[in-house]
């Protein structure tokens, strides 16, 4: 079985499950069923004609395209591009053999090759013989040149390249495609029609026999009701469906039955209840279900798992039974609200509202239909269609792919026009001839846009089906009747705990206090830039000019320098964002932040590119005709206006995010104030006889030609070399006899070995002589003899053994030295090692750390034939010159090294070694180790010092401590110099005679001086031996003709090093002080935080008194780990799996092809992605969790909203004592100091991801859940005091979550502080500039210990409730909780009885509100209460320290306030006239003070609610 995704090949028909004429909205549906077979779906259509241009619907992790009709949305073309991908075949026959090896997951890099089946197989094995196809040429008619050639069969058609120049219209098709100049089928294209020349004609236009569902399509189906092609809307309350078989079927609303819909239409795909706000998904269809599994074919029509569905339980639910029994007008006791649903047909593309019906509607104006003779009786009871809702699916619309595409038209003899209106018709065009065709039939302009029930909603087509309920909404009212005459009601949005829109009377509305706000739902990108501008550069400014470092205190962060070449990826966001949040976070602690950013302008990769740009523009005339390299200068002039460019777009990027910093006064290390800086830093560590120049082993680039200090490294584990065991001749006494014996070497650089200078062997050591057949006696560690059968190929004899101390002061000869003498020394070495090689070790002190220094030690001489390009020079032995000169020394010479050795029969055996290697972190090949004359700074003499200082720095993580120590430890001498151009000059001279360098304090002092006035450039600019660079001291000894200046440059490394001398420019101060911050991502502890550690401990050495207390340049050094994709991989450019920062602040993952600005969640949502994850740790980012963050920075947003809109009209104290607030506020703010605490501490411990979800916690758990539930009643309904508390709290609510978020999103709190009531700007600061220590200290008072006991019983409350109203709901007892009463039964056993009678009685007060019921009644005891006095009751318990507290819900006594919704009306009272006693008098009052409200005078009577004219 195919581990590939198998599909069939169904010519004219389709490709698996995929039916030539789906609905595209079938297809997708599928499709999204099955994310782990079709995990990426791109859609993309013409944006200004959606229903006329084709959709296209593109899989490129499957390697096929789908092409549907505009106007119909039906699948017209299937085309295969990439036959790598998916296991095709036709009857049985693959179309290509895939590799065994499946891919990690479809699409992923290292799949089978893209193109399909040869000619051959198609002709000869597949289709059979078929006539000509056509021939089509390339653009441009070279001879290199391919065509395609189109090879069409009934229904299919493949298309192979053709070499142009292979072409003839008389040569025969069969033999052109069968010889090389063809290539195997490069696509394939699945139509309707005999062929494709006739097909694409009208290959969108003309009629589809397939049906538009892809369950009709289904062998073996079980019966489905035929699908509606058309809706004719024919006037006077009557639609037509017109179906693709069965005859029409007429819906006439106010009369036909929800039992007529599912005869004719089937069962409704779900029903969306209106009582509940609750979307039923219905499985009817189980067999098809079962069918489905472990198949990769079609999935069952109409199962709840083919919604592109991610329902919650707060909006769906999935019911087995059948559609028209879920409606009882007996669920409710107003028989009205529970009944009213819609029934929803996703697959039919309308929605049918089913409700008690209304006045019949009137026919059109200027139609021929009379009025439709109503049958409706007064009073009757039984439900009806009402309202259908037809949906246009128009791509790039709100409920796109919610539904199929339903195509309507408006009878054209009932408008009276020639033509119909139809869902082509623009919507100008539509809007104004049925404006002018009602145009009489209303009583004036304000009754006709009445009756516009605008709903404007913005989702993407990915969205779930639960989310439908935010347009049904505003739809499921079904009266008053549509009469001219009658004023329309429109419709009310109820924010709550979510945001949808309910139809209540508008006369009760405007006696409610509904949040009212400007404030957008989601950020406007039309306004971002002046937000950004406010709460980054305004604010920073404000500060630095405000804020008193002596009285504030001040908190640096040091600017770890980003390479200033190239766009910015996601790993420099997830670091300057994290920057920004801390110096965010000191700014709210009072103080005055200092961060100017930097960049890292000198550098390889610069170079590398501009000496790319120089030769791609031939500047021919700057070539050195002696050594062919580019003059310094242009080099130079290339990489600066790169670093130049790089620096202005990085640092636009760095602004679009919202990172604070001091944007006019950046530094970079290109500045010439910088260089001089550090030129300083270098002088004293010349002075203090810190840095020298030698000649010894350096790690070395032949790519980029330059040394590279460790860390430029880059160490790969995969590395393969070739090793060998070398044989090398010497005497030894064996037995009391001098023999010859071989010694055995082994190495894994042969290209060493012409440097041999010595072995080197361990004193311990025991060594055997062994006598072998092939290869006589050879010398080896007795600790390897084991390994040896490895390369012996045969047995072996030990005849002898000697002590490696033995074997010291013996000589060897080598036999590559041209020379048959015996003077190669054997040294002693403690680093030969009993377990690796053979225990003798090859010693080339021009190639090895290790081998320098003991060669060193024993005066042995550096020998390297190798030059700076990695090949080997005319310096090595004699005999070796000819076959080596000018080969590489990592190819072709290794080679050439092992060959001579098999020639000279010392090579015993060679073999591929896989071992960890080093490469060059730019370039990405391999390094060298290759003695040079480099210039060194001096490591061990500042140590010591280095590691004590970091005892006082706070690591962030912990375990960086010891990180940073080992690299400082493991370091002796750091490499400085690189010959290179572009940098900062090493100031030293040489001297043409003996080649000697001279730097002393005196001639880098001159140096310096002469670059403060002519620049840096000027070192290259003028003559290497202009007399002007030379000192007045080095005169007196050297004639200044014999001078040149050098031409290395400084390791980047020391430039970002030195920039801790910028905190003193940027402070005004002399010194320069440690910063407070360094943060930097891992792997910086062996780069900029060492280099910056030691060359600050090295400028105190020079300054400092001796004995002075070392310090590092930090004192809390923060490292975060890397950015990989969701699979945990390094994220690279040519794996494809890069995330940018742009796709997170635009939102543009979830469809790549479809970048609405309106989408984007901006800046914050990067920001909040960063907070929200464990930076100590490599952070992976996917898809999921960026969707999840969007989420909960939407879910931020609607808090503010409702927030604001809450508070819009609150101008009462803007503090109330904490005892004179009832039980809920109390509440809230206890819980608000607690979370306010705790964020504090995670944001001062560096633990942003902890305050994130605490934070979003704190606001789904205890302010939504909690308290926006228990208030809502008081906020919408009450007045006066009691509001005014509730207000109060919210406010001392908004400004915390402001202060809580300010850090992470800076622009979501400047936006709400803009939309801010006046009273609020007149009485608070603005929150970005607010601190956290006036507030916490305010919040204390909120601090009461006893609710914390309190809450876990109220808590428990709370749970049974839920529990009981939700057993409550199953039985169609009750729909909403405030349709129920509750009682609380205190057991009388158990050690709790005292305290949670007490603790409810505190509340009594307030727990109706609290639970969410209508009322709540407290019993000690177990007296008999329920079950006489009401239809139903359900019951919960819990314990409280041993007492049994009983839970007793039951249906509420009292009828249902039509104002405020609570039943506590009257039960005499009628249903649209209930008022309850607080409902009652907030209107008598209202009366008086707005009588325009009620359409009366004041002195009239108490209005009462009528049908005909509203109040």
């Amino acid at each position: 079985m195919s581990k590939y995704p198998s599909l069939q090949i169904h010519p004219g028909k389709g490709l698996g499950f995929l039916i030539l004429g789906a609905s595209l909205h079938d297809v997708l549906t599928r499709l999204k069923a099955q994310p782990h077979l079709y995990p990426t779906i791109d859609i993309s259509f013409s944006p200004s004609q959606p229903l006329v241009a084709p959709i296209i619907l593109n899989l490129p992790a499957n390697g096929f395209r789908l092409r549907f009709d505009g106007p119909d949305q039906r699948l017209r073309l299937l085309e295969i591009l990439d036959f790598g991908k998916t296991q095709l075949s036709y009857k049985n026959i693959d179309l290509v053999k895939l590799p065994e090896e499946k891919p990690s997951s479809p699409g992923s890099p290292g799949q089978a090759n893209r193109q399909g089946p040869p000619f051959r197989h198609v002709y000869n094995r597949l289709m059979g013989p078929t006539f000509p196809g056509e021939y089509l040429k390339p653009k441009e008619t070279t001879e290199s040149q391919a065509g395609l050639y189109v090879l069409s069969y009934p229904g299919i058609a493949f298309t192979f390249p053709l070499q142009h120049s292979a072409w003839s219209p008389k040569a025969d098709f069969v033999s052109l495609l069968s010889s090389s100049a063809a290539a195997p089928a490069k696509s394939l294209a699945i139509f309707s029609g005999a062929s494709w020349h006739e097909a694409r004609q009208d290959l969108f236009t003309r009629p589809c026999l397939n049906p538009r569902s892809l369950s009709l399509s289904m062998k073996g189906k079980e019966h489905q009701p035929d699908e509606v092609d058309l809706v004719n809307v024919c006037g006077g309350g009557v639609v037509e469906f017109l179906r693709r078989a069965s005859p029409p079927f007429r819906v006439v609303l106010g009369e036909t039955t929800p039992q007529d819909l599912v005869a004719e239409l089937g069962p409704p795909d779900a029903i969306y209840r209106k009582n509940d706000h609750r979307l039923s998904i219905h499985k009817t269809r189980r067999r098809e279900q079962r069918l489905s599994h472990g198949s990769y074919g079609a999935s069952p029509a109409r199962s709840d798992d083919l919604f592109d569905a991610d329902y919650s339980s707060a909006h769906t639910t999935t019911d087995d039974s059948d559609a028209e029994d879920d409606i009882d007008p007996r669920d409710d006791d107003s028989g009205q609200s529970t009944a009213k649903c819609f029934y929803n047909y996703f697959h039919h593309g309308f929605d049918i509202f089913i409700s008690y019906p209304s006045n019949p509607s009137p026919p059109f104006p200027n139609g021929t239909q009379s009025t439709h003779p109503s049958t409706i009786a007064k009073g009757m009871d039984h439900l009806v269609a009402t309202k259908v809702l037809l949906h246009g699916n128009v791509p790039g619309s709100y409920p796109f792919n919610r539904y199929r595409r339903s195509r309507w038209v408006i009878d054209a003899e009932e408008i009276g026009t020639f033509e119909g209106l139809d869902s082509e018709t623009s919507f100008a065009t539509l809007s104004k001839e049925l404006r002018s065709i009602w145009k009489g039939s209303y009583v004036s302009e304000q009754a006709e846009k009445a009756t516009q029930h605008a709903i404007v909603l913005d989702r993407d087509w990915g969205d779930s089906p639960g989310s439908s309920y935010e347009v049904l909404e505003g739809w499921e009212d079904s009266e008053p009747p549509h009469k001219k005459g009658h004023a329309w009601d429109s419709p009310v949005e109820l924010p709550g705990k979510v945001q949808a829109q309910d139809m209540i009377p508008k006369s009760w509305a405007s006696t409610l206090s509904l949040p009212r706000t400007p404030f957008p739902p989601r950020a406007l990108v039309g306004e971002r830039s002046k937000f950004l501008l406010r709460c980054t550069e305004t604010l920073y400014n404000w500060q630095s000019r405000t804020r008193d470092p002596a009285r504030n205190g001040q908190f640096i962060l040091h600017d770890g320098p980003p390479f200033a070449n190239g766009p910015l990826h996601v790993g420099h966001a997830l670091n300057k964002v994290l920057k920004d949040i801390t110096c965010r976070f000191e700014l709210s602690l009072g103080k005055r932040v200092l961060y100017v950013p930097g960049w890292d302008c000198h550098g390889l990769p610069i170079e590398i590119k501009a000496l790319e740009q120089l030769r791609a523009k031939q500047v021919d005339k700057h070539l050195d005709s002696d050594n062919g390299t580019i003059d310094p200068l242009e080099i130079r002039r290339a990489a600066s206006d790169l670093a130049h460019s790089a620096f202005s777009d990085q640092k636009k990027s760095f602004q679009e995010w919202a990172i604070m910093a001091d944007w006019n006064h950046p530094w970079k290390t290109m500045d010439q104030d910088f260089e001089l800086r550090q030129l300083e830093v270098f002088s004293g560590m010349v002075k203090k006889g810190l840095i020298s120049r030698k000649c010894k082993p350096v790690y070395w680039s032949p790519s980029s030609r330059t040394a590279l200090a460790e860390a430029e490294l880059e160490y790969r584990e995969d590395h393969e070399s070739t090793a060998a065991y070398v044989l090398y001749p010497l005497w030894l006494h064996v037995n009391d006899k001098a023999v010859l014996v071989d010694a055995v070497v082994w190495t894994t650089t042969p290209w060493t070995l012409p440097a041999n200078r010595a072995i080197a062997v361990h004193p311990d050591l025991e060594y055997s002589v062994i006598q072998t057949k092939k290869h006589g006696r050879l010398l080896i560690a007795t600790s390897t003899l084991e390994a040896a059968v490895f390369f012996l190929e045969g047995s072996y004899k030990i005849i002898g053994s000697v002590l490696g101390s033995d074997l010291l002061g013996k000589s060897y000869a080598d036999p590559l030295s041209g020379t048959n003498l015996y003077d190669r020394p054997i040294l002693n070495a403690k680093f030969v090692s009993a377990f690796t090689g053979t225990g003798l070790v090859h010693i080339a002190p021009g190639h090895g750390m290790d081998d320098y220094e003991l060669c060193r030690h024993h005066k042995i001489e550096t020998y390297v034939p190798v030059d700076d390009a990695g090949r080997f020079t005319g310096h090595v032995s004699s005999p070796w010159s000819k076959a080596l000169v000018g080969t590489a020394v990592l190819h072709e010479g290794n080679e050439a090294v092992l060959s001579k050795l098999s020639k000279e029969g010392r090579l015993l055996k060679k073999h591929q070694y896989t071992h960890r290697y080093p490469y060059d972190w730019r370039t990405k090949q391999p390094v060298i180790v290759r003695a040079t004359e480099q210039w060194f700074a001096d490591v061990h003499r500042i140590q010591e010092a280095a590691l004590q200082s970091l005892d006082s720095v706070n690591f962030v993580p912990p375990s960086g401590r010891e990180r940073l120590k080992s690299f400082v430890r493991s370091r002796s001498e750091w490499c400085i110099s690189r010959q290179r151009a572009w940098g900062v000059p090493i100031p030293a001279l040489y001297s043409t005679v003996d080649g000697k360098a001279i730097m002393t304090g005196d001639s880098i002092d001159h140096i310096i001086s002469v670059i403060k006035e002519r620049g840096v450039t000027a070192w290259w600019a003028d003559p290497p031996n202009h007399p002007r660079w030379v000192a007045s001291s080095v005169r007196l000894t050297y004639d200044t003709s014999t001078l040149r200046r050098g031409t290395d440059t400084m390791d980047v490394w020391f430039d970002s090093g030195t920039s801790w001398t910028q905190t003193a420019k940027a402070s005004d101060n002399k010194v320069c002080p440690p910063a407070d911050v360094y943060l930097e991502g891992t792997d910086q502890h062996r780069g900029w935080f060492q280099s910056s550690l030691l060359t600050y401990i090295a400028q105190q050495m020079t300054t400092n008194p001796e004995g002075s207390v070392p310090e590092a340049p930090f004192k809390t050094l923060i490292t975060h780990g890397f950015v990989l994709d969701s699979t945990g991989l390094k994220m690279s450019k040519s794996i494809g799996n890069v995330t940018s920062p742009d796709q997170i602040t635009g939102n543009t993952l979830e469809s790549p092809k479809k970048k609405r600005r309106i989408d984007a969640m901006g800046p914050d949502a990067l920001r909040l992605w960063v907070a929200s994850s464990d930076y100590t740790s490599d952070i992976k980012v996917s898809r999921e969790a960026l969707h999840s963050i969007n989420s909960v920075l939407a879910k931020y947003r609607v808090t503010f909203k409702f927030i604001l809109g809450v508070l819009k009209d609150y101008k009462g104290p803007p503090d109330i004592p904490i005892h004179a607030l009832r039980s809920p506020h109390r509440i809230a703010l206890w819980h608000l100091w607690q979370a306010f605490v705790k964020v504090r501490d995670y944001y001062s411990k560096r633990d942003y991801n902890k305050a994130m979800t605490e934070i979003h916690g704190y606001i789904s758990r205890d302010l939504s859940a909690f308290y926006m539930e228990s208030v809502k009643d008081v906020l919408y309904a009450d007045q006066g005091n009691t509001r005014w508390q509730a207000q109060y709290t919210l406010l001392v609510i908004y400004q915390c979550l402001q202060t809580m978020l300010a850090p992470v999103c800076p622009l979501l709190i400047e936006e709400t502080w803009e939309y801010s009531t006046d009273y609020i700007k007149q009485t608070f600061g603005h929150p970005l500039a607010s601190t956290w220590t006036r507030k916490e200290k305010d919040l204390e008072a909120f601090n009461d210990p006893q609710l914390a006991y309190d809450m876990v019983i109220l808590n428990q409350a709370r749970s049974s409730i839920n529990r009981a109203q939700e057993k409550a709901r199953s039985l169609k007892h009750m729909g909403s909780s405030l349709e129920c009463f509750a009682i609380l039964q205190i057991g009388k056993l158990g050690d709790g009885v005292q305290m949670t009678a007490e603790c409810l009685q505190r509340h009594l007060a307030d727990l109706a509100s609290m639970l969410v019921v209508s009322s709540v009644n407290v019993y000690v005891g177990a007296p008999t209460l329920v079950g006489w006095m009401t239809e139903w009751t359900v019951s919960e318990s819990f314990e409280v320290q041993g007492t049994k507290v009983s839970v007793h819900i039951y249906k509420a006594q009292k009828a249902k306030c039509i104002r405020c919704w609570r039943h506590l009306a009257p039960l005499e009272a009628k249903a649209d006239e209930a008022l309850c006693d607080r409902c009652e008098g907030v209107v008598r009052k209202m009366r008086h003070s707005h009588p325009e409200l009620f359409g009366c005078q004041e002195d009239d009577d108490m209005p009462k609610y009528r049908t005909d004219k509203g109040f």
